[in-house]
């Protein structure tokens, strides 16, 4: 998948003086000896200040070029999303291309094969019919030869009726010729035994004759071979209907693929939108503010300088930076960066309802803890970070810490982290009742979810997880159908319920209200199992600009956090959030040193 690293801090060639400028690069601004630059931004640039106002020098223009390189170090960082982004989408629609190829491929194949399943079965129809014909045509024939014997047979019962008839009557005549009597009837009685003779072996033939025991057997022959051969179409139907079962299941899978990337490429789609938006406003700020400096130098008259510059500042938000946390107690205000949709961390009931979970909770008993009001700035959690160096929008103020599941990482040197103020163990989701999903083990061939957060892919990298991006690497002991990295915090419980993953691999605040908690619209369809996917318990801690005037506000913070996780109110905080309290025995708030930490500075 493709990682947004929202530590890194990217670096790009400069097409021209302003460029330049907006990096914080003076010296190879200077060098391009550009025709366009005003005379009096490059006499200030050379000199280090302006003759003509002695009162103005550069170190008016220093906050207002710190302002400019931060606002091309977010709009880089916007591009490079946005990069990785498009890379992730340009190699899903080549996995679309190849998938709707084989997907052809095992349509054109399941054609092929219903075609060969109804040619076989003509052919076995025809050859079925024929077989039936023949031996049906047989069994006319016999049952003709069989009639015809026995009309002949019955033919000869008749002759002989006739001769009895005429023996009769010779029997009569002779009786009434009264003579000898006694000498006819020897002649007649003989030719009568005869007759008998003659009939009874009749009588036997037709009984043969009319025997239809062999034409029985025969049917049974035939019934048998039919059978059989309609045993052998069936299972020649059934082959086939098996290998177009699996031709279609495959189609079906490379389907469900294909289903699968445009999930991935509409979530791209999405965030390439946001970051789009981030970056023209970005990008509009930085040339708004060229703009205002171009006009300054260029068409402003000397001695109105000054006063347009420190205008300039006020409306950047950039006068004098006292002491942050003094600052704070003045207005009686702190506003805090948070992402608003991280359910069990901080989120809304319904439109309009006030931000609820640990991460607010917190933020607010911090606030109260100083005894000011507390300002939520909401902001997505990739970029919250941004919002210390700047405001989201031109002419808003940067925010004064955020507090929004911030894991401590090297490579982001503006950034000075508190104390820990949770411990908490990475987890795997599952349906409820999905007894198919017990460890990791049983993921192999099915799709994951996951935050897209670096820390988390690492991690499930670490434990052997391989997916379609990273499969060339080595190593590796289950190989997942996929793995899906959701930017939208929105979507990451509906996704599980819904069968789009199969489990989820998250923060265990991140699902525990969803699961177990009694407002909760999961409660009783999602559950965690038991254990820890990263081995060590993770941590969060909010965050500073790494600024002098933060100082203070930081040391603050880090009171407030190692005296309110001693109290009943943070037990009963976790304890609603996350389920218990836990405690990592190798973090020290006293030194404020943790095994995690190597290579990164907590103040």
């Amino acid at each position: 998948m493709a990682l947004i690293n929202r530590f890194a801090t990217p670096s790009r060639p400069a097409p021209d003086w302003r460029q330049h400028l907006l990096a914080g690069q003076i010296e190879a601004a200077l060098e391009m000896d550009a025709p366009d630059m005003p005379a009096a931004l490059r006499e200030c640039l050379l000199r280090g200040s302006r003759p003509a106002q002695p009162q103005t020098d550069t170190g008016a223009l220093e906050p207002l070029l710190a302002r400019l390189q931060s606002l091309q170090r977010h709009a880089l960082q916007a591009v490079d999303q946005v990069e990785g982004t498009f890379a992730e989408i340009a190699a899903r629609c080549a996995e679309q291309l190849s998938f709707v190829g084989q997907t052809r491929g095992f349509v054109d194949d399941s054609g092929h094969s219903a075609e060969q399943l109804r040619l076989a079965m003509q052919a076995e129809l025809t050859a079925t019919r024929v077989f039936f014909g023949e031996r049906l045509n047989a069994l006319v024939q016999l049952i003709e030869e069989r009639s015809q014997a026995s009309r002949q047979v019955i033919d000869a019962i008749d002759n002989i009726g006739r001769t009895v008839q005429l023996l009769s009557l010779n029997a009569s005549i002779e009786a009434a010729h009264a003579g000898e009597a006694g000498r006819g009837f020897a002649v007649v009685a003989n030719e009568i035994r005869d007759l008998a003779l003659r009939t009874q072996e009749n009588a036997r033939q037709a009984y043969r004759q009319i025997d239809l025991g062999v034409l029985g057997e025969q049917l049974e022959d035939l019934l048998r071979s039919s059978e059989e051969r309609l045993a052998q179409l069936g299972e020649r139907v059934g082959e086939s209907l098996a290998t177009l079962h699996g031709l279609l299941s495959q189609t079906g899978a490379q389907l469900g693929e294909i289903e699968s990337n445009n999930r991935v490429i509409s979530a791209g789609v999405g965030l390439g939108m946001a970051v789009d938006q981030h970056l023209r406003n970005r990008g509009n700020w930085s040339q708004g503010l060229l703009a205002d400096l171009h006009h300054l130098y260029a068409e402003q008259p000397p001695t109105e300088r000054a006063q347009a510059l420190q205008r300039l500042l006020g409306e950047e938000k950039l006068g004098a930076l006292p002491d942050r946390l003094q600052r704070i107690r003045e207005r009686g205000l702190i506003r805090i960066a948070i992402e608003p949709q991280f359910k069990g961390l901080s989120f809304r009931d319904a439109p309009g309802r006030p931000l609820r979970g640990l991460d607010a909770e917190l933020a607010q008993a911090f606030a109260h803890w100083l005894g000011v009001r507390c300002e939520f700035v909401e902001h997505p959690w990739d970029r919250c970070l941004q919002l210390l160096e700047c405001g989201g929008q031109r002419r808003e103020a940067e925010v004064d810490l955020v507090w929004s599941a911030l894991p401590p990482m090297p490579g982001y040197a503006e950034v000075a982290f508190s104390d820990p103020y949770v411990f908490l163990p990475y987890v795997l989701a599952r349906r409820a009742g999905d007894s198919r999903i017990n460890s990791l083990e049983d993921l192999q061939g099915r799709v994951l979810g996951c935050v897209n957060d670096p820390a988390a892919l690492a991690v499930l990298e670490n434990l052997g997880l391989r997916w379609q991006a990273n499969l060339q690497q080595p190593g590796g002991r289950v190989q997942l159908a996929n793995l899906l990295a959701y930017n939208d915090q929105s979507q990451i419980h509906r996704c599980l319920l819904d069968g789009v993953v199969d489990a989820f691999a998250i923060d265990l605040p991140i699902y525990h209200w969803a699961c177990y908690g009694s407002d909760s619209p999961w409660r009783g369809q999602l559950e965690i199992l038991p254990g820890n996917l990263a081995g060590e318990l993770w941590f969060y801690s909010a965050a500073v600009a790494r600024k002098p005037q933060n100082a203070s506000l930081l040391q603050a913070l880090n009171q407030f956090i190692a005296s309110y996780r001693n109290s009943r109110d943070y037990r009963d905080l976790t304890q609603r959030w996350l389920g218990q309290t836990y405690n990592d025995p190798n973090w020290s708030f006293a030194s404020g040193v943790h095994a995690r930490c190597a290579g990164v500075e907590v103040v």
